[in-house]
């Protein structure tokens, strides 16, 4: 047996077997020491399977009376193998030491017991909540400077393998971010503040930000030139309506990360549009595409600009929404329109978090100046635990909360979560057969048409096929054709669902059939160019 805190090299006979210090999931310890440990273990406030307690027993010492179990409660934490977490729980790091990364006090020799985590197939990644470079937060980067701005955080977002931000402004040229916008709720940001997402080395940018299109879609499509040059990629938004609801996939370590977003809200911004702008939430489409992920091998996670609120407790409108994805198979999912921090908890198997807060963005209310960053490992394809930092935004400036004003924050988050309707933690998300049928939407005059189309019996590589959109329902499904019949309320034509074929399904333009329902026809309008070309 290696004693606790000696360091495990290659060399040794057998690879450290991991254990981890569990929570509650708002326990507002952070961090313990080694004798911190060893003394409530001996003490019986740590419970432990009768198997991992041989093993630390003779490292921490005899342990006292305690439950035999791997279960955290009010009154004790727990101890277990690094591989049975869940993000159910939080993990209490020990003398600094995440019991899944490096060298620490619970990484232990256990002869014969192989290894329970494979750093070669470990992914950390950040993801964060409200990124606005303007206002107070503009200024503070005109009177100090970006490193100053990021310097309390950057190490949690220096230290993961894919960085998230939902930056919600684009880069405008002459950008007067403090006193020169249009109006009290138009934003823009100088081009100069895009060092900031370097220094945060930032990976991945949400686009689902209400404000995107404040200042026209060319800013935008300037935006995203930006990101392009950098090597930055970008999902919940775009150049078009395609584009904006393509998942985004990352492999690191074996790992198949695929990102999706989507717009809940603000039609009235007319953040939505063909493009450029951000992608519009249509939720079936939302499920279909997750699942289909989940069956190709994709670990997906999913971010929704939602509902704002000015307390912790979020709305049940926006815990219904992204529950739903939960149980579609997403292994975490993130409400990114909250300005005030919303709580998290476990769905289906997947971390839910409602709404993390402002990180990079300097509102004015009290409540809108703390939020939270996660931190997510996943392990082969499996989220195992998500870690946090809390932080407070004071003059423009996120710094870390103190652990007297973090035992408050959790307390009011724990608070919150204490009024949401149940979820269901230990519930599995089917894995639905795949079928023909899948739903869509195109987006018209800032709208949804929503469709159901049904592929062809077989699809194979570079062929197209015939489309029939089926406005009369009369069609069937033929084996060789793409069919799409309209949902819902009419608001696209014919021609109009054609086109939004022919851009994202492989169909061949000189075999199209309309088949117009007399009685749904839509009235004649004046002509639009939709923006639908493959990004």
């Amino acid at each position: 047996m290696v004693l606790i805190g000696h360091a495990v090299s290659a060399a040794e006979p057998c690879p450290p077997v991991r254990f981890a210090l569990i929570a509650p999931p708002f326990e507002a310890t952070q961090d313990v020491s080694t004798a911190a440990l060893a003394a409530a273990w001996r003490e019986g406030r740590v419970a432990a399977s009768q198997a991992t307690s041989g093993v630390l027993d003779r490292v921490l010492g005899a342990r006292g009376t305690a439950p035999e179990i791997a279960v955290p409660d009010a009154t004790h934490w727990a101890i277990v193998p690094a591989h049975e977490l869940s993000p159910r729980w939080a993990v209490i790091t020990v003398d600094g030491a995440h019991p899944l990364v490096g060298e620490g006090p619970l990484a232990l020799c256990v002869p014969g017991a192989g290894h329970t985590i494979d750093a070669s197939k470990l992914t950390t990644v950040v993801m964060s909540g409200t990124t606005a470079l303007t206002g107070r937060t503009a200024k503070r980067i005109d009177s100090h400077g970006v490193a100053d701005l990021v310097r309390w955080i950057k190490p949690f977002f220096a230290s993961a393998d894919v960085v998230h931000l939902s930056n919600e402004v684009s880069f405008v040229r002459d950008c007067k971010p403090e006193t020169g916008q249009d109006g009290p709720f138009v934003f823009c940001a100088r081009d100069r503040y895009v060092e900031l997402l370097e220094a945060l080395r930032a990976t991945v940018i949400e686009l689902t930000g209400s404000h995107l299109l404040d200042y026209g879609s060319r800013s935008l499509l300037r935006t995203l030139r930006m990101y392009e040059a950098r090597g930055i990629r970008w999902f919940g938004g775009g150049r078009t309506q395609l584009e904006a609801t393509e998942p985004v996939v990352i492999e690191h370590h074996g790992n198949k990360l695929a990102f999706v977003g989507c717009n809940a809200v603000n039609w009235w911004i007319k953040a939505i549009s063909q493009g450029p702008g951000t992608a519009n939430c249509d939720w079936p489409r939302m499920v279909w595409q997750i699942r289909d992920l989940k069956r190709r091998g994709y670990t997906p996670i999913a971010t929704v600009q939602h509902r704002e609120v000015r307390v912790h407790t979020p709305p049940p409108d926006l815990v219904r929404d992204l529950r739903r994805l939960a149980e579609a198979g997403a292994v975490f999912v993130e409400g990114s329109q909250a300005h005030v921090a919303h709580p998290w908890d476990v769905h289906y198997g997947a971390y839910v978090h409602y709404g993390p807060g402002n990180i990079l963005f300097a509102q004015y209310r009290d409540r809108q100046r703390e939020a939270t960053v996660d931190k997510l490992y996943i392990h082969d394809g499996k989220l195992l635990t998500v870690e946090h930092i809390y932080t407070r935004t004071e003059h423009g400036q996120p710094r870390l909360l103190t652990a007297k004003e973090r035992a408050r924050f959790l307390g009011a988050l724990a608070a919150a979560a204490g009024q949401l309707e149940p979820a269901a933690p230990a519930a599995v998300p089917p894995l639905a057969a795949a079928t023909r049928v899948r739903p869509d939407s195109v987006v018209v005059r800032g709208r949804a048409q929503h469709l159901s189309v049904i592929a062809p019996a077989r699809v194979e590589p570079g062929a197209t096929y015939r489309l029939i959109v089926d406005l009369a329902l009369t069609a069937g499904a033929p084996a060789d054709a793409f069919v799409v019949h309209r949902t819902g309320r009419v608001l696209a034509s014919g021609e109009q669902i054609a086109a939004y074929m022919r851009a994202k399904y492989p169909v061949d333009a000189a075999m199209l059939t309309i088949t117009l329902d007399p009685e749904k026809v839509v009235p004649a309008r004046k002509k639009r160019r939709t923006r639908l070309a493959r990004s």
